[in-house]
């Protein structure tokens, strides 16, 4: 398990390396250190108040897509959500969704393929509302057909993505049904636990069974990406960048969109990349669009990483016996989890 946690992190490293590289090598360094030194760092404080605001959002979400198994108020979710932006920030292909769904078992109790459930539709949702972005701005500002196209392949995505897990979560008996078919026909010894991870997993998606179910996750997704491109914003007075919001929208989407992609620890070198070529598209100057993306990530990770291990301390837990459950193997020792309307025994019988 060592080895496979080493290889995944000098694959981010790699990706990372070769990507903020590509940044550097394409701008003037001189003058991107000159706009490094007539930035207002003032401008931070803020920024940074407002970014765990914006976590504040997260939590509240994680709150609605979690209530039909367990009901957590938001600020015991609040520091579990850092944690996993700590997982992301530190170990590369998003390892600390898992990170948040081995905590949330130990402190709750549930079942923690239930809570990648509702981490999974988190994803998709998050997928949604930043290809909304995309299209906010490329209906104020930018009206190119390659952009047009981006977004319609973004919504087809996410929206097919968001619509199939309504479905599962209206259908979950049928849904389960289905599956079982399937993984019947693999291997003998693999059937019980995927049988047991499936119905865990289907239960996280049952907010999305009621309207207000759905609209409490929509709206608090609404409300979390709007505040992280206000972060943008306030970040680009710092460099004295006078785009419109819209502008923000579009690197807010941008670079949270490449990074969703399992890649490099924290989407080191992908968010520098495509922060600088989306206000450089916009019209920014590549060095000062450098220095700004450079000064953003560090603002953001500095922030995710200290919180991060503040909320680690407050949860009991080390870095180094959660490094050790994101390497170990699954969930097969879960106890199985009711449906939440208490229609468990609706569902195909374990053999």
């Amino acid at each position: 398990m060592k080895s496979a946690v080493w290889a995944r992190a000098i694959l981010g490293f790699v990706v990372g390396a070769v990507l903020l590289t590509l940044v550097l090598v394409r701008t003037d360094l001189g003058a991107t250190l000159d706009a490094l030194g007539d930035a207002e760092f003032g401008y931070l404080l803020p920024a940074v108040a407002l970014l765990a605001v914006s976590v504040w959002f997260q939590a509240l979400r994680w709150r609605y897509l979690l209530r039909p198994l367990v009901d957590v108020p938001a600020r015991r979710l609040y520091p579990v959500v850092f944690v996993g932006h700590l997982g992301n920030s530190l170990v590369p292909l998003r390892a600390g969704e898992v990170l948040r769904a081995l905590v949330i078992s130990r402190r709750e109790g549930v079942s923690r393929m239930a809570a990648l459930g509702t981490l999974v539709v988190e994803r998709a949702l998050d997928g949604l509302a930043l290809t909304a972005l995309l299209l906010i701005f490329a209906a104020a500002v930018d009206s190119s057909d390659r952009l047009w196209q981006l977004v319609v392949a973004g919504a087809v995505l996410f929206g097919l993505a968001t619509a199939s897990l309504v479905v599962a979560a209206l259908n979950q008996e049928r849904c389960l049904s289905l599956v079982v078919i399937v993984i019947d026909r693999g291997p003998a010894r693999w059937r019980a636990p995927l049988r047991q991870w499936s119905r865990s997993f289907l239960t996280g998606t049952t907010a999305l069974r009621t309207p207000t179910g759905m609209a409490g996750v929509l709206l608090t997704t609404a409300g979390f990406w709007f505040s992280i491109a206000l972060v943008y914003a306030i970040v680009g007075q710092a460099f004295d960048i006078e785009e419109g919001l819209a502008t923000y929208l579009f690197v807010t989407a941008a670079a949270n969109l490449s990074v969703s992609i399992p890649s490099s620890q924290g989407g080191l070198g992908p968010f520098e990349f495509f922060v600088r070529e989306t206000l450089v598209f916009s019209g920014v100057g590549a060095p000062l669009a450098t220095a700004y993306a450079l000064v953003l990530h560090a603002t953001i990770l500095a922030t995710m990483i200290i919180m991060g291990v503040i909320s680690l301390r407050a949860t009991g837990l080390s870095l180094g016996l959660l490094s050790g459950q994101v390497a170990a193997d699954g969930d097969a020792g879960e106890d199985l989890p009711s449906l939440p309307d208490g229609k468990q025994k609706h569902l195909p019988a374990e053999e």
